[in-house]
């Protein structure tokens, strides 16, 4: 609890914050002394999603070593298009580079193909490189030279499919102001980098462009609008807990989500629910905990639980 506190008190005394929310939670752009007071995980105990002993894949093959240098991946840890990218490597046990690039950065990325996008996979040895998610994982799943293939085609499941995107803006206005509250996320260590993303990516109910325009909005109404969001967790919170109650039973097992084996449902289902656990108080029911435990283990990636806000 004192560790809890102490993480609160780091946020209100931050004066870069956006607004204030109703309990007293200064949310937003933290300043640097704010973000090494706040750095303490919260208790686990506190937390609501179940730490379920993740278990070991008795596939799993030995550690690979492709190339030297490395393979490298840039990306941005909250992008569900990165872990994509990210999965393949853990559940294949490839060593790989991962280059965490902050959010305002656009010239690595347009230095390497052209334009800011992420994932982009890196591969010196060979004189590679190559852009979008989906092309990485089968470049890297496919290739002799890094094992046998691991992945069963995409079964278009139209039921995760329709859940997806009948819940996509519940979660949304919950996770989007969640990663830029704090620097703790490699990509939003700095403050222009949280701006940047705030600019970028609307909030509930408003169309990008619109959002965008300076003739439109101010960067003070956008940050404004993040912390509105913020304001409504009480009321979004059982819908988004609904909602992962209603996933339970699209989960065929802990191992993969759909019959038949590990596959592409799997890259972009995990990538997706990742995101969620950065949300605190969000309980995921006993088949989507252990398929979440299961993955992240499996690939390699951490959830959000222990700091989640």
């Amino acid at each position: 609890m004192m560790r809890s506190l102490a993480l609160l008190c780091a946020v209100i005394a931050s004066s870069d914050a956006f607004s204030v929310s109703p309990v007293g939670l200064r949310a937003g752009l933290m300043s640097s002394r704010a973000i090494s007071q706040g750095r303490t995980a919260a208790p686990l105990a506190a937390l609501s999603m179940q730490a379920a002993a993740p278990s070991l894949s008795p596939a799993r093959p030995p550690s690979l070593v492709p190339g030297s240098p490395l393979p490298r991946i840039y990306v941005y840890d909250h992008c569900p298009f990165c872990v994509r990218a990210r999965m393949i490597f853990g559940l294949k046990n490839i060593k790989h580079e991962v280059r965490f690039m902050p959010n305002d950065d656009v010239k690595t990325p347009t230095d390497l193909v052209g334009k800011k996008i992420a994932p982009i996979l890196e591969m010196p040895y060979l004189g590679e490189v190559m852009k979008e998610s989906m092309d990485i994982v089968k470049r890297i799943d496919e290739d002799p030279a890094l094992g046998t293939p691991i992945l069963r085609p995409a079964s278009d499941r139209a039921d995760i499919k329709a859940w997806q995107k009948a819940h996509a803006n519940t979660f949304r206005a919950l996770q989007r102001p969640r990663y830029v509250m704090t620097g703790l996320l490699p990509e939003f260590a700095q403050a222009e980098a949280r701006e940047m993303f705030i600019k970028n990516h609307q909030m509930v109910g408003y169309e990008k462009a619109d959002w965008k325009d300076d003739s439109k909005f101010t960067q003070e109404q956008r940050k404004a609008e993040y912390q509105k969001a913020l304001e409504q967790t009480a009321s979004l919170l059982p819908q988004a807990n609904a909602a992962l109650n209603d996933l339970e039973a699209l989960i065929f097992s802990p191992e993969h989500c759909s019959e038949g084996g590990l596959s592409y449902d799997d890259i972009d289902l995990f990538a997706r629910l990742r995101s969620i656990t950065i949300i605190r108080g969000i309980v995921m029911p006993p088949k989507v905990n252990a398929y979440m435990q299961t993955m992240s283990s499996w690939a390699d990636i951490p959830l959000y639980t222990a700091m989640a806000l």
